[in-house]
């Protein structure tokens, strides 16, 4: 394998890129052992080192200290790992890791964080759109709900566009074309078009102001 590219990343680490289009991070000091300079010959055994022996522990004890500051769904953390430089092979072996101790669990996580921004006026589908961009599947989202809604940890849909409403000081005399603005903001909150318009036509005018 014949290293292509070094690129520094921080203090003392850079990134080695290889003819194969593998790359990965090294220390100089292991650098200097393996001979990483751009242009050099890469042997099958130092790859081999530096992919099962020196590269694996080191994404563990990176992972591990990420969720020591904060939790995080397992596309979050693996985008971590990738953007310290990290190959993807090294990457599934970290999060193997740390699956295996319930480190990382996408249903837990996607539950605190639907008890969470529930409780805050958001709504079931920007809630879902929210967590699929952090690559929590749809599959562990609707479980994670469902067992927020088992347990009554998600607060009511009617209450919480009540609330909205209030907030916009909605009244049933407005005009249409108010109303709809209100419908709007509210469904960029990410609740249903069905919801919003029952409570809108249930909301009476003693609760209006």
């Amino acid at each position: 394998m014949i290293v292509t590219r070094v690129t520094k990343l921080g203090k003392a680490r850079y990134l080695i890129k290889l003819d194969s289009g593998m790359s990965f991070p090294l220390y100089q000091a292991e650098m200097n052992k393996f001979d990483t300079k751009e242009g050099s010959d890469l042997s099958d055994g130092a790859l081999n080192e530096i992919m099962t022996r020196i590269l694996p522990s080191r994404c563990i004890k990176r992972a591990m200290n990420l969720l020591q500051k904060k939790s995080y769904a397992e596309g979050e953390l693996r985008t971590k790992l990738l953007d310290g430089g990290y190959p993807d092979e090294v990457i599934d072996k970290a999060v193997e890791y740390v699956r295996s101790f319930g480190y990382i669990d996408d249903v837990r996580y996607a539950a605190d964080y639907i008890r969470y921004h529930s409780s805050q006026g958001r709504g079931r589908n920007r809630i879902m759109l929210e967590l699929r961009s952090k690559g929590i599947s749809d599959e562990s989202f609707d479980k994670a709900w469902s067992e927020m809604e088992e347990v009554g940890l998600i607060a009511d849909t009617g209450a919480q566009i009540e609330k909205l409403l209030e907030k916009k000081h909605y009244s049933p005399d407005m005009d249409r074309s108010d109303k709809e603005k209100i419908a709007a903001f509210i469904l960029r909150r990410g609740f249903s078009s069905e919801d919003i318009f029952r409570c809108m036509r249930n909301y009476s005018e003693s609760n209006a102001v």
